[in-house]
This record gives structure tokens, C-alpha cells and sequence, in this order.
């Protein structure tokens, strides 16, 4: 990230960060975590009195089957049980600094705690037992979700929202995409007036169903487990669902198969070569679980395809016939997403930049310095929402060069 020690100064001048305290959806039931624990999301109003709302999912990958949900479960992760009653508010695209975040920065913020292995997705009524460590899990995302927005409503003034922002990064990024719409209708249909609505995910356009460097669907397999195991059939996109056989509703468990239905505006925030989808997805390679300790790989084996363990995690070691694997993937991360139904229709775009990195959309320095066609990420995001939902307004979308085949960046922004 290169930028004047002038410019960081300047972006910093607001005050520190303020904290953001704890809510315990614990009156709601079914709204737990895959421990039991209630599920819990944390809230900051702004300064001045506000209608304007952001809520912003949580990230943190997903588990992939029984045991390694079980593992999940003891964490922070898994189980509300260890959440502190603060903590610090988002940065980026969740900055209360106006410098840095002209679109949202005097939102009433809410930070969705992820807590169910899923993005916010599974619906199962049951619990599933693990006789192994004598646990049982509660894949309940979905009505996490259900209570924290009810709860929002009833409780914390969004029965008046006149401006709505859905966001999130990484996990949280692809809960964006896949709950966009429900977002918006569920909160249709319990307040009176409009309202503004928009989604921005970031690093969520996760290539899912897309095979490593060797040919092996390892994601597309992983997230068909978690999607059935969590039973997340009613929590993704229902048009993907109604519009898809059931043999392959799993596939609706991802942004590019969310993406053709969505209906709401949506201005995505993302890397074309997103450092987290390089290791774990374009190089990663099946784990076995049975016969593995999980709790210290909870995205798989990621960077471990053979002969790309140092390739994976710094495309700067890709030597020069792997380098065409890079670009390659950067090629079809930005085809299928410019070629998604859901990005070109109107109020909605994108900012894809080539910058190694991940969830820079919540990271002050890259949101205010990273620079597609002379706008930064900052600076485009305000210019989509402010014309969002204007009559004839025309969104602006900013795609990045890919990689050079000796391995440099062509964005000297990164």
C-alpha cells in the first residue's frame, strides 16, 4: 500500500474508533450458535441522531463437516459464550471517519457476530449429535439473522430506517450476497415508509464451485457438506433455489449462483486475486478429516496443492509457468462475475482491484487508497450510493488490469 505519509495523516485526523456494545439475542428462540449459545450482534448509533442504518456481517470461513463444526464450536466462531460486552467498530467501508467513508459514516452501525458455520444459512430444527467429544451443534444462522433484524426493529429504532446498508468481508462478504434480498423484504415488510437500500460485499465472490490447479473441485465438494449438514435449503437466495434442481441446490450456497438472482442494488468490493481464495481455493487441496486435527486448519488445506506450497500464498513465488494458472484465475473471477445477471442490471456494479490482499474493504488505508481508474474504493462506493435509486442515474463500474505474466501487479495502488 503506497501512500504519502501527508495523505495517511490527513485520513486519520477524525477521532479514535468508538466501541460498540453487546446485544444477546437470547429471547429469541432458535437463534443460536453451533454450541447453543445465543446468537449476538454488537451496535454503535452515530453521533448525531439518525434514521440510517449499516449492518455488517461478520467473516471467519466456514466449517465443512461434523467434526470439524465440532471443533468450530469451541471458539468465538461457534459459541457466543467468550464475547467481550465492547468492541471496536469496523474500518473501511464501516468507518465512522468522514474522510475515509463519506457514504456510511454517520450510520448507526450493527456488526452481525457469525457464530453458526454457515454465512448466516443454516435453517435445521434438529441438532446433530457428535458422540466423539458427546456435543451437540445447532445450525441455526438463518434464524439468527431473523432475530437480530426483528430485534433491530422492535428494539433499537430501525422501525424507522430511512437508509439501509447490508455489508460484509469474506464469509460475511458471501453472506451479503446471499441474503441481500431477505434482508431487504423481511425489512419491507415490518416498517410502513421506503426506505434506501443497498448491499456491498466484500471479498465474497468466492469461485466456489471452480477446480484447483490439479483439477479437483475440493471447495465445490466442502460446501456441499456444510450446505446439507447445516440444512440451508430455506437460508440462501430463494430464486436460486426455485430456479435450480435439487441436486444442485447446494450450488445456491454461493455468490456467483446468488448473484443471477439478485434483485436489490449491490456494488461489489473485491481483489481478482484475492490472497484467501489463492491459497484456499485455486491451491488448496482435500483434507481428511477423519484422520486430521482440524482445529488448527479451519479453511482445509489451504497453499498445499503439490508443487504450489509457495506459489498459493504469495503470487510473487509463482514461477513462470504457474504464473499462467494466476492469471488465468483472475481471467475467470472477472468473466463470471461481469457475466452475472445480477451485476449488470441497473444501480449495481463493482471496484475489483488486483491487489494481493483480503477484505480490503474494511481496512482504512485500502478502502481511501486502493485506485482503479483514478477513483478510489472510497470514492467509487460514495458514488454509487449516492446515485442509487435515481431515476437514470448511471452506475460506474471499475475493473483493474490482471496480473503481468512476470509475476508484478500492474496497480501501483496495492
Amino acid at each position: 500500500m503506497k501512500l504519502a505519509t501527508s495523505v495517511i495523516s490527513l485520513l486519520f485526523l477524525a477521532p479514535a474508533s468508538a466501541k460498540m456494545d453487546l446485544r444477546l439475542l437470547d429471547k429469541y428462540e432458535g437463534a443460536t450458535c453451533l454450541d447453543g449459545t445465543a446468537g449476538a450482534y454488537y451496535i454503535e448509533y452515530a453521533k448525531t441522531s439518525t434514521k440510517k442504518y449499516q449492518l455488517f456481517f461478520e467473516g471467519g470461513g466456514w466449517c465443512y463437516n461434523n467434526k470439524d463444526c465440532a471443533n468450530r464450536a469451541t471458539g468465538d466462531l461457534g459459541s457466543s459464550k467468550n464475547y467481550p460486552s465492547q468492541i471496536d467498530m469496523a474500518g473501511g467501508v464501516g468507518s465512522a471517519n468522514c474522510n475515509i467513508n463519506p457514504a456510511f459514516c454517520d450510520f448507526n452501525k450493527v456488526y452481525m457476530k457469525y457464530c453458526d458455520g454457515n454465512s448466516f444459512s443454516g435453517a435445521l430444527d434438529s441438532t446433530v449429535h457428535i458422540e466423539e467429544t458427546d456435543q451437540d451443534l445447532y445450525f441455526r444462522g438463518h434464524y439468527i439473522l431473523e432475530a437480530v433484524l426483528t430485534d433491530l426493529i422492535a428494539n433499537e429504532g430501525m422501525d424507522q430506517v430511512s437508509e439501509l446498508s447490508l455489508t460484509g468481508c469474506s464469509a460475511g462478504g458471501l453472506s451479503t450476497f446471499l441474503h441481500s434480498d431477505y434482508v431487504h423484504d423481511f425489512v419491507s415488510s415490518k416498517v410502513s415508509q421506503d426506505f434506501k437500500y443497498g448491499a456491498t460485499p466484500i471479498s465474497g465472490f468466492f469461485l466456489m464451485d471452480r477446480q484447483n490447479v490439479h483439477d479437483e473441485f475440493v471447495m465445490s465438494a466442502q460446501m456441499k457438506t456444510i450446505f446439507e449438514l447445516s440444512n440451508a435449503t430455506i437460508g440462501v437466495h430463494q430464486g436460486c433455489i426455485e430456479n435450480t434442481d435439487s441436486e444442485n441446490h447446494y450450488k445456491c450456497n454461493t455468490a456467483p449462483e446468488a448473484l443471477k438472482y439478485i434483485e436489490q442494488p449491490i456494488f461489489v468490493l473485491d481483489s481478482s486475486m484475492d490472497s484467501w481464495q489463492s491459497g484456499c481455493i485455486m491451491t488448496n487441496k482435500a483434507i481428511d478429516y477423519d484422520n486430521t486435527a482440524t482445529r488448527d486448519m479451519p479453511n482445509g488445506l489451504c497453499s498445499a496443492a503439490e508443487g504450489f506450497e509457495d506459489c498459493g500464498g504469495n503470487v510473487e513465488n509463482c514461477d513462470d509457468e504457474q504464473i499462467y494458472s494466476v492469471v488465468e484465475y483472475q481471467g475467470s473471477f472477472v468473466r463470471l462475475l461481469t457475466n452475472t445477471a445480477g451485476y449488470k442490471k441497473e444501480n449495481s456494479g463493482a471496484f475489483i482491484y488486483p491487489c494481493f490482499t483480503h477484505c480490503a474493504g474494511q481496512d482504512d488505508n485500502s478502502f481511501a487508497g486502493f485506485t482503479v481508474d483514478g477513483v478510489t474504493m472510497s470514492a467509487a462506493v460514495n458514488n454509487w450510493w449516492q446515485g442509487n435509486g435515481i431515476d437514470g442515474a448511471v452506475t460506474k463500474s471499475y475493473l483493474s488490469q490482471i496480473y503481468n505474466l512476470d509475476s508484478s501487479n500492474p496497480n501501483p495502488t496495492c
